[in-house]
């Protein structure tokens, strides 16, 4: 073999090693993304679980949250069309609406922590039709107990044009 030869399969050689080098780095970065993906969707699910906890451990919020939960025949339930914001103030009192609020508007926070990871491809679009119902209900819920501050992609996304709510600043 001459040194020309010997050149040549080198060449051959080194681009190999270079594709398959590509082909690793392309892997690499897929189970980087997927990894990432797994990490931001266990974020949320700690923190519903940390709202489910902070119910389950108050037991005033629980007795709260037993009646809303009734009202609405069970937890994250479409919330039926017979039920309007002065229904919520004949059914529940004042200190009650409150802490159903500050319930939900914490929770349709955390819904738009997982709109916001969708829009920037963090969450899959998959990952969204699973918390459809429980997202689209955050912003309904919100309406019928008379605070109109909806986080904007909620709002956005889940409710209708004849609901014109006031949205939080981006």
């Amino acid at each position: 073999m001459t040194i020309s030869e010997l050149g040549s399969l080198g060449e051959v050689i080194g681009a190999f090693g270079l594709i398959v080098t590509l082909v690793f780095l392309a892997m690499e970065m897929r189970l980087t993304r997927q990894a990432e993906e797994s990490l931001d969707l266990e974020q949320v699910q700690i923190r519903i679980q940390e709202f489910n906890l902070a119910v389950a451990t108050s037991p005033s919020l629980s007795a709260i949250m037993a009646k809303w939960n009734k009202l609405i025949d069970g937890h994250y339930q479409p919330l039926p069309d017979d039920i309007t914001e002065s229904s919520i103030i004949e059914l529940f009192t004042e200190d009650e609406r409150a802490a159903l609020v500050n319930y939900f508007y914490g929770n349709a926070m955390n819904m738009e922590m997982i709109l916001a990871k969708v829009a920037r491809g963090t969450l899959s679009r998959e990952t969204l039709r699973y918390y459809d119902t429980e997202l689209r209900e955050s912003a309904r819920y919100l309406t019928v107990l008379g605070n109109m501050t909806i986080p904007p992609r909620l709002g956005r996304k889940y409710l209708s044009n004849s609901v014109k709510p006031n949205r939080l600043t981006a």
